[in-house]
C-alpha cells in the first residue's frame, strides 16, 4: 500500500505579512493564533450562517516565529475563497499568493504518528493525515514540481498511483473537503470537523462562529457524514452536492453527497464509488439508502472512524 499520487485537484496558498496569523485567527473555525511550527490545523471557512465555503489546511511555511502561512484547499474553489478573504482584509497587513507548489498524497512505511504534524526537510513539507484505523501511514507532501520520488516519499522505491486511491482513503478517514458543488452547503459539524480537529469552541468570533457554536452547546447537531460504498453502472456519475434518497422512505431526499470518488470498473462493467455523505443520525438504523433515486443502486454503509454522537 506503499504509494504515492499526484493531488492535482488541491492547490498551496501562501499568506503573509504582519497581520497573517491574526487575520486567519479571525476568519476560520479554527485556533491559528497559537499554532507551533510542528502543527498543522484543519479549519472551516464558513459564511454567516455557519455554511462552508472553504476547507483549509494552515501550517507556517518554516519553524520561524513570524513565518508565512501556508494553506492546502480544493483547487476549484481558490476564486471564490480568496475573492471573499480579500474583502475583510481591510487595512489588515495580509498578502495571499496561489502558489505553484505541487501536492502529493502518500502512503508510507514510516508511522505517521498524529494527524496535523507537520515535518520538513529538503525543500519537502510533510503533514500527517486522517487514516482509517488500521490503515496505512497517510501524509500530504508539498513540494517544488520535479523533485524525485525519493526525495518526496523520504525513503527509496515508492510507486506511483493514482489521486483517486487517495481520495477514496480520505473518505474511509471520514475527512470531507468542500469543493465547487458543495460550497455553503454544509456546517463544519456536518463534515464531523469539530470530532477531528477542525474547530476549536473557546477561540473567539469568526463567520458562522453563533450557528456552529449554538449547534454544538445545544445538542442539535442531528445530521453527520457516513462513508458508503455504491456500485454504478456505465458512465453514471456521483457527484458532491447531488441529493441520496432513502427506499423506505421515498417522498424526500435523505441526505447529500459530501464527496465522492469511483475506483476502476468491474468486469461487469459496475465502477465502485466511494461516499462521504451527511444524513440523519435519527434514520440510520432503518434507512435503505440509494443513489440518484429512491429506486436507484444501493449504497451499502461503511463504519465511519469516530463516534457519531448527536450532540
Amino acid at each position: 500500500m506503499h504509494f504515492l499520487a499526484p493531488l492535482d485537484d488541491l492547490a498551496v496558498i501562501r499568506i503573509e505579512g504582519a497581520d497573517a496569523a491574526t487575520f486567519l485567527h479571525s476568519q476560520l473555525s479554527n485556533d491559528i493564533a497559537t499554532m507551533g511550527p510542528a502543527d498543522a490545523r484543519l479549519a472551516a471557512y464558513c459564511n454567516p450562517k455557519g455554511r462552508m465555503l472553504g476547507s483549509l489546511i494552515v501550517w507556517g511555511e518554516n519553524e520561524d516565529a513570524d513565518s508565512p502561512l501556508m494553506a492546502l484547499a480544493k483547487a476549484d474553489i481558490l476564486e471564490p475563497l480568496l475573492k471573499r478573504l480579500r474583502m475583510f482584509v481591510l487595512r489588515a497587513k495580509v498578502r495571499f499568493e496561489i502558489t505553484g507548489l505541487k501536492v502529493w498524497g502518500a502512503n508510507l512505511p514510516a508511522p505517521a504518528g498524529e494527524p496535523w504534524t507537520v515535518q520538513r526537510d529538503h525543500g519537502v513539507t510533510r503533514i500527517s493525515a486522517p487514516a482509517a484505523p488500521g490503515g496505512p501511514a497517510r501524509w500530504w507532501v508539498i513540494a517544488d514540481e520535479g523533485l524525485d520520488a525519493t526525495t518526496l516519499a523520504g525513503t527509496p522505491d515508492i510507486p506511483r498511483n493514482d489521486a483517486a486511491t487517495w481520495r477514496a482513503q480520505d473518505i474511509e478517514a471520514g475527512l470531507g473537503w468542500v469543493e465547487l458543488r458543495n460550497i455553503e452547503l454544509f456546517i463544519p459539524q456536518s463534515l464531523a470537523y469539530d470530532l477531528i480537529g477542525g474547530v476549536n469552541f473557546t477561540k473567539g468570533c469568526y463567520p458562522g462562529q453563533e450557528v456552529v457554536a449554538r449547534a454544538h452547546y445545544r445538542g442539535t447537531v442531528k445530521r453527520r457524514p457516513m462513508p458508503g460504498l455504491c456500485h454504478v453502472a456505465g458512465d453514471a456519475r456521483l457527484e458532491a452536492g447531488a441529493d441520496i434518497f432513502n427506499a423506505t422512505r421515498p417522498g424526500a431526499p435523505a441526505g447529500r453527497i459530501i464527496n465522492a470518488v469511483a475506483g476502476p470498473a468491474a468486469t461487469n462493467g459496475e465502477h465502485p464509488w466511494h461516499l462521504l455523505m451527511e444524513v440523519n443520525l435519527g434514520d440510520l438504523e432503518q434507512a435503505e439508502y440509494r443513489a440518484f433515486s429512491a429506486d436507484g443502486p444501493a449504497i451499502q454503509l461503511l463504519r465511519p472512524p469516530y463516534p457519531l454522537e448527536a450532540g
